[in-house]
């Protein structure tokens, strides 16, 4: 038989909102707390996707928000930002509190009212609350044709290595590549890059309401070329060797030279998760919850960060921390 534990809280996610709830239960009053990721880590994503140096700021593709619980930090490169959150956490006395290389693949409720955490074969959490903070990022998938070696390094999956005044394609048409393209279009610093969005679909319909408007008002005034309707066959280097930039050979016959490709063609989603929890989800994936409290259909479950917003703001993950903790301290009066 599996041994178990009770928990006042479960928290499913080690990156930044996961770590916020952790460090506000405990400022709440609330130690009997574990926070649960499959990696490593805390702040794997930022570990792994963002590069030496990289500035990680508080906000996603200029949408502000301010910080408004306990938890908070100061903008800084990728190095110094996972230095503040080790000594946050280490301030707070809250780093036993993790349990890392633990993949969770849902969370019921049981009849005593408890939530089910299976942490393996042998070992069981329950727990009274659950924050389930899992983000959207993941492996990204990739095309099925081959990148050729010389031309690799200009093949990537995130914005990290753009350049300004570079050719840049987009290929995808979810959430990630409208983000990636409009918002390269109105980053700051990167006035001078030609941004073209490909999609094999001639029409948008796989963007929110939001990123559908951002992204067709882009490509309606020129900001944005457009290259949809047509899907890419190939990539092939072109020019002097050690300068070879990537030609693209699209499904028509036409071809075009870019300095990089960006791939946007989605990654791993919490949608499993949350349909196996019985978390009920709207149109587009996104979980129904209390916006105030973040609380789902199910009196207990909690989700926030990316999983609600797809914003990739860490000001607003920690925000969703201080509203959630709140809410449970509320219950417990």
């Amino acid at each position: 038989m599996a041994s178990e534990k009770v928990v006042d809280i479960a928290i499913i996610g080690a990156g930044p909102g996961g770590m916020a709830c952790a460090i506000e239960a405990k400022l709440a009053g609330i130690d009997n707390i574990m926070v649960i990721d499959k990696a490593s880590t805390h702040n794997d994503m930022i570990h792994k996707f963002y590069k030496r140096g990289k500035r990680v700021d508080k906000d996603w593709m200029g949408r502000k928000a301010e910080f408004e619980g306990n938890v908070s930090f100061d903008e800084c490169s990728k190095e110094e930002y996972i230095k503040q959150m080790d000594d946050l956490l280490a301030s707070h006395g809250v780093l036993d509190k993790f349990v890392y290389d633990t993949e969770i693949w849902n969370t019921v409720k049981g009849d005593d009212g408890l939530f089910i955490v299976k942490l393996s074969e042998d070992e069981i959490v329950k727990a009274k609350n659950v924050i389930v903070s899992v983000g959207r990022m993941g492996k990204p998938n990739k095309p099925g044709y081959k990148f050729p070696k010389a031309i690799r390094p200009r093949l990537n999956f995130n914005l990290s290595k753009v350049c300004n005044g570079e050719r840049v394609m987009i290929v995808g048409g979810g959430d990630t590549a409208g983000e990636y393209a409009y918002g390269l279009v109105e980053l700051d610093g990167m006035e001078d890059c030609t941004v073209t969005l490909n999609y094999r679909k001639p029409t948008i319909t796989r963007m929110n309401p939001m990123n559908t408007e951002m992204t067709t008002k882009h490509l309606d005034d020129g900001t944005l070329i457009n290259k949809m309707g047509v899907d890419v066959e190939s990539v092939e280097p072109v020019g002097n060797e050690g300068e070879e930039r990537v030609q693209v050979n699209f499904t028509d016959g036409t071809n075009e030279v870019y300095e990089r490709l960006v791939f946007a063609l989605g990654g791993t989603s919490p949608k499993d998760f949350l349909v196996n929890s019985k978390i009920e989800t709207g149109k587009w994936d996104e979980p129904l919850m209390n916006e105030k409290t973040l609380e789902t259909n199910i009196s207990g479950l909690y989700t926030i960060g990316d999983v609600v917003t797809d914003q990739g703001s860490i000001a607003l993950a920690f925000n969703h921390a201080s509203f959630v903790m709140n809410d449970i301290v509320a219950k417990r009066k």
